[in-house]
């Protein structure tokens, strides 16, 4: 049975171990830098339904004191 670390290389030395140790941090930064640009996209897609809700509150308040003032209109005619 072989006393070699799962960091070992088949050759007995610990070359294997630095290339791994180097694409395993490469990994993680990739997978940080694409998380930093989905966080960047979700904060502008929720500006952008913030804006688009506080239009369509602002339509539909004046929709409904155009429509009310045309009920009341109507309403003295009648």
């Amino acid at each position: 049975m072989s006393s070699e670390g799962p960091w070992e290389t088949h050759a007995g030395g610990t070359n294997g171990w630095g290339e791994y140790k180097r694409l395993v941090v490469n990994e993680l930064d990739r997978t940080n830098n694409r998380l930093d640009m989905m966080d960047k996209r979700l904060g502008h897609i929720d500006r952008s339904i913030t804006e688009l809700k506080t239009k369509m509150y602002m339509i539909s308040g004046v929709t409904a004191m155009v429509f009310s003032g045309i009920l009341s209109l109507l309403l003295k005619f009648v």
